[in-house]
């Protein structure tokens, strides 16, 4: 049988928004569509802390490949740079 520490804890909208340190509506409205993991148990929602640790690493930016806002660029012309380096 697992202990407490070895199982995964749940957290509620606002636990979670915590932790990114945003309103917890905004990722109600995540969830809705289908931009962030969660967990369906019943009727409630809940996120463990490896599904938040996962999305923020999937969001991490390289700062290598940066590309101005008015640049038409896009990441294929980043790697291409790199390359000709």
């Amino acid at each position: 049988m697992a202990t407490k520490t070895e199982r995964a804890t749940l957290l509620t909208y606002e636990e979670a928004a915590e932790i990114l340190r945003i309103h917890p509506q905004t990722l109600r409205q995540w969830v809705s569509m289908k931009k962030f993991p969660h967990l369906k148990i019943g009727a409630n929602v809940r996120f463990t802390r490896a599904m938040i640790d996962q999305y923020i690493k999937s969001t991490l930016v390289d700062p290598t490949c940066i590309v101005s806002q008015s640049s038409q660029k896009d990441s294929q012309d980043c790697v291409k740079e790199e390359e000709d380096a």
